[in-house]
């Protein structure tokens, strides 16, 4: 009898479950006659047992909130189920235990390109004629090959990629971009996107509970023959992609970061996006390889959370991913040796805006036993509240803002503190601030009973966890991308409950020592690298093309599930208050609360009102300390926060019910009497101004002042913010004035707890005798634009930034359901116009959106706005694309009997998260609405047709468009873009309030007209 050994500790299981162990002897023959050996059994259950596979979990395990459940298909594809019942949902991700990591030394981002490229459909579904289209994707394989050839010449380059971009608008003719996102779409699968990174790949969705079949034969074709077609106008979307993050500062300090803590290692030298010399040259054979070698159902798993549960997922997804054939795994490259540091290893990036100080120390993998203390360490650290980063150099206001992170990888980890420069310091000196407070941690600087409050907002997490069915997801996920089994998930909670004080100064004495890494950001320009546009033909997408295998999914029978509205008295309830309306709605699923004031009162009409704001939040109480404020506040487990805008303002507080009377009483004391030396309210003014001069020399910061210099003039909120002088002549006297009174202001009172709506009314009233705060200001556009006018600014930027506004004034309610039927239509997700013909069809964005902005309150001005960032080289193409699909292109009868089965399956299948019920009311209220409205709004939709919709369109075919664009000079046609309006280029200080004396608003300079 042939033997099979095999030495994982699973084997004997694998083979029993295969039946090929303990087998019945056969008595009808002679007894000297061995069975046959079915082979492929035999290699499948060798193969099973060298995947690593994490044991099973068949009934939830004692103390587990979340209910997990661990199972295994035939193949080897490990399946999580965590049931919650909360809405006719579940969170649906598909993990493969691979990213960059494993990417080729030589074909970095492969992995994620990869990613992008699984959207891309298979042989059954993304085209008519997988054979006619097989002879041009062969020849594209094939001059891919050659690209990557030694010998290639910059001329016979230019010829490969003319050929590749032949074949692919001849493969074209068979193809349908993205067919994967409409059928999703049509599905009602929402959030459907994937990402990558040094581990893990993941795929994930949130499916109707009605269309577990449906999706899961989508999945189970899309891992089993996947076709990597449109492989070439993909590469824009990555260079895209690669263009935001050579332009993000923080993403350089990252990879920089990285690099040096990891020299030698793949978590170093393999970005996730990938080196630009990389993507210049795809491999489009070492990416087929790659998929050979790690898409395996024996490397992969499913996690479920929601509506759902193993006795109905388990029988479909073994008939569909079920069928993937399992294979041996890919071999994880040899890294380099994590070497420790030697001594103080110091980089440098130049960026335009703040300047920063970044510490890394190198320190342990994932399932080291020192995680769960480090992860204890990072809360001392920084919680935002009471950390030794927070009191010590934010609170205290030695620097702008200060923070930490503590991450964790299968091989190595590192712990991580960085702090923004205030105007005038140098990076000399915060460094020094940092390795002060972690001094500080290191000889004991803090209490057991501080450790214990972490532990309090650690299980508070937990709470919120099992809110979310994205939550549980990640959860499951971390589990078996880390090869923790389930039991050791649950354990490593208890492990965190266990950390002590002397735990944590071990750790730190044994890890964060004199050896780490420093990236100073430093104000400058640095030369970026540049990916030139290539020529890519514009694919032609026609929405009437749909596959054999797509009308079948859509075709599947399924359940009607029925919309939910929210009802007052079920879903909430509303009360009043001395200062104005209270709206409570219950939370049933565990002990935590969130409590909101809401004053229509923002510094338009109290115009030094945030500068109170932003000083409160440094301030003691009466007779306690700012520090021990903050201290008693998180030992509460309470949060709390002051914001403050153009209009409005509000006071969050969150935390454990039991506390909410204590919490509420401690809020109305502290703007009642705050305490704050003098001193504080000067390094107030200096961080403000200097935050603001940093804004000023900050692209990303840059284009949201120019966005709304761009739509609103002179009502642009950074041209109503007090001005520098103000700040500088704010007296503490005045403020404090100002906060006392903050209670006694009209105001709306949000509630979402345990309680009882008449206990909660009874304590959480704040203020006495409360003024009218009056009514908002409407939202009123830059009035007088009688064509198409473009406001640019100049940055040397790798893309621009360009967002667009067509208002229309105020238009009827009666027209809300057409807005957001052409808005859906224009913009709503991977299946829209606007995303399918920028992205898709041609590589022009990474991103793009679009959709009608309605009012908030009534009087407010209706406007279609969107946006995209776009390689600097193709803005004129892009916007010119853009504006088209706005003007030129009549509505599409097939895309939008789409969008209409988009919005059914919504309106049927969502469900309002019971905490943003309160929130979601209170808008209702604000437009006068007095129940949901959506009802009514959903029918009214159902009963609009393409000529209803097209009449609604037709409104912005002429209309005036207002566009703001930050991009570099250097390599956006002017001249070519005023041939679209009138440009007129704008400087930094004529977006704000503080600007430079001699500056004026009226010296932007116009470039041309153009047609409108």
């Amino acid at each position: 009898m042939a033997r099979v050994t095999l030495s994982h500790p699973l084997a004997a299981t694998l083979l029993m479950t295969l039946g090929l162990g303990c087998r019945t002897p056969d008595t009808s023959g002679p007894s000297d006659v061995e069975p046959p050996v079915d082979t492929k059994a035999v290699d499948t259950a060798q193969i099973l047992a060298a995947s690593d596979l994490p044991p099973l979990v068949e009934a939830p395990l004692a103390g587990d909130d979340m209910g997990v459940t661990v199972h295994r298909l035939r193949n080897g594809m490990t399946v999580y189920i965590s049931t919650d019942r909360q809405k006719p949902r579940f969170s649906a991700w598909i993990a493969v235990r691979t990213g960059s990591r494993n990417d080729p030394a030589n074909s970095t981002g492969l992995a994620h390109y990869l990613e992008h490229m699984l959207f891309k459909g298979t042989d059954d579904y993304g085209t008519l004629d997988i054979a006619a289209e097989r002879v041009h994707l062969d020849a594209i394989e094939a001059l891919y090959a050659e690209l990557r050839g030694p010998s290639v010449t910059e001329r016979r380059r230019a010829e490969i990629f003319a050929e590749i971009d032949r074949h692919t608008q001849a493969a074209a003719t068979y193809e349908i971009p993205n067919e994967f996102d409409r059928m999703v779409a049509a599905l009602g699968i929402e959030g459907v996107n994937a990402f990558t990174s040094d581990e893990v790949t993941a795929y994930i969705g949130d499916v109707p509970s009605n269309r577990l079949e449906a999706w899961a034969r989508i999945e189970g074709e899309r891992f089993a023959d996947p076709v990597f077609r449109l492989f070439y106008p993909e590469l824009e979307a990555v260079y895209e992609e690669k263009n935001l993050s050579i332009d993000s500062p923080d993403d350089r300090i990252w990879e920089t970061m990285l690099l040096a803590l990891f020299p030698n290692h793949p978590y170093g030298t393999q970005p996730t996006i990938g080196l630009v010399e990389h993507l210049k040259n795809p491999a489009y054979g070492d990416m087929v390889q790659y998929f050979h070698d790690w898409y395996v159902p024996n490397n992969m798993a499913v996690m479920l959370a929601g509506d759902i549960d193993a006795e109905t997922a388990l029988p479909v997804l073994e008939r569909t991913l079920g069928q993937l054939e399992p294979r041996s795994i890919g071999v994880r490259s040899e890294a380099g040796p994590l070497q420790p540091l030697s001594g103080r290893v110091a980089h440098e990036i130049l960026a335009e805006g703040e300047q920063s100080v970044t510490l890394a120390w190198p320190t342990v993998a994932a399932k080291h036993q020192d995680e769960p203390v480090l992860a204890v360490l990072d809360w001392l650290m920084d919680n935002s509240q009471s950390g030794l980063l927070n009191l010590e150099l934010e609170l205290a206001q030695k620097v702008q803002d200060a923070g930490s992170w503590a991450s964790h990888l299968n091989d190595a980890g590192y712990f991580g503190m960085r702090a923004t420069l205030r105007q005038g310091q140098t990076h000399a000196e915060v460094e020094q601030l940092l390795l002060g407070v972690l001094a500080k941690l290191a000889a004991g600087g803090f209490t057991q009973a501080e450790i214990d409050a972490i532990k309090l907002h650690e299980d508070m997490s937990d709470m919120r966890t099992l809110e979310d069915n994205n939550g549980r997801v990640n959860r499951m996920m971390e589990s078996f991308i880390e090869r923790r089994s389930w039991a050791e998930v649950l354990a490593r909670r208890q492990q965190l409950h266990a950390v002590t004080r002397d735990d944590v100064i071990r750790v730190a004495k044994q890890h964060l020592g004199a050896a780490y890494v420093v990236v100073n950001r430093k104000s400058g320009t640095q030369k970026l690298p540049s990916i030139a546009k290539p020529s890519i033909t514009p694919i032609a997408i026609d929405t009437g093309r749909e596959s054999r295998f797509a009308t079948e999914i859509k075709a599947m029978p399924a359940s009607e599930l029925e919309p939910e509205w929210l009802r007052e008295g079920e879903h909430y309830q509303h009360l009043t208050l001395p200062a104005g309306p209270l709206i409570v709605a219950a939370n049933t699923r565990n002990e935590l609360f969130s409590l909101q004031y809401r004053f229509d009162r923002g510094h338009r009409k109290a115009p030094m009102l945030c500068m109170a704001m932003e000083l409160i939040a440094r301030s003691g109480s009466g007779e306690t300390s700012a520090e021990a404020l903050q201290k008693l506040l998180f030992s509460l487990g309470t949060s709390v926060s002051f914001n403050c805008g153009i209009e409005s303002s509000s006071i969050d507080i969150s935390g454990v019910d039991i506390n909410l009377e204590q919490s509420v009483k401690l809020v109305e004391a502290w703007l009642r009497s705050p305490t704050f030396a003098n001193e504080t309210l000067v390094k107030l003014r200096a961080n403000l101004l200097s935050k603001r001069q940093d804004e000023l020399d900050d692209p990303d910061a840059l284009g949201e002042m120019l966005a709304s210099y761009a739509r609103f003039a002179s009502r642009s909120e950074w041209l109503l913010e007090p001005t520098n002088a103000a700040i500088n002549k704010a007296k503490g006297s005045q403020l404090r004035k100002l906060l006392a009174s903050v209670p006694d202001h009209t105001h709306r009172t949000l509630y979402y707890g345990p309680r009882a709506a008449d206990e909660v009314a009874k304590v959480v009233g704040l203020g006495r005798n409360h003024a009218d705060t009056g009514a908002r200001s409407p939202r009123r556009f830059r009035a007088g634009v009688t064509g198409t006018t473009i406001y640019f600014m100049h940055k040397d930027v790798a893309k621009s930034a360009i967002t667009l506004a067509i208002p229309q004034g105020q238009l009827s309610r009666d027209l809300g359901p057409a807005a957001l039927y052409f808005g859906q239509y224009l913009g709503g997700g991977m299946s829209s116009l606007i995303f399918q013909e920028i992205r898709e069809a041609r590589g022009l964005a990474y991103s793009a959106f679009g959709y009608v902005l309605r009012e908030n309150r009534p009087g407010d001005d209706w406007a279609l706005v969107g946006g995209m960032g776009t390689q600097a080289d193709k803005t004129n193409d892009a916007l010119t694309t853009y504006l088209g699909l706005l003007r030129g292109r009549p509505i599409d009868a097939t895309r939008l009997a789409e969008t209409l089965e988009v919005l059914d399956a919504e309106y049927r299948s969502n469900r309002v998260n019971p905490r943003w019920n309160v929130w979601l009311v209170d808008s209702w209220d604000q437009l006068g609405e007095a129940s949901d409205p959506r009802p009514r709004e959903w029918a009214a939709i159902q009963s609009l047709g393409i000529a209803d919709v097209q009449a609604f369109a037709n409104g912005y075919a002429d209309a005036p468009a207002i566009i703001s664009i930050v991009g570099d000079r250097e390599r956006v046609d002017l001249e070519a873009l005023a041939k679209l309006g009138t440009v007129i280029e704008v400087r930094p200080e004529q977006l704000v309030s503080y600007a430079p004396s001699g500056s004026s608003i009226s010296s932007a300079s116009s470039l041309g007209q153009g047609a409108r």
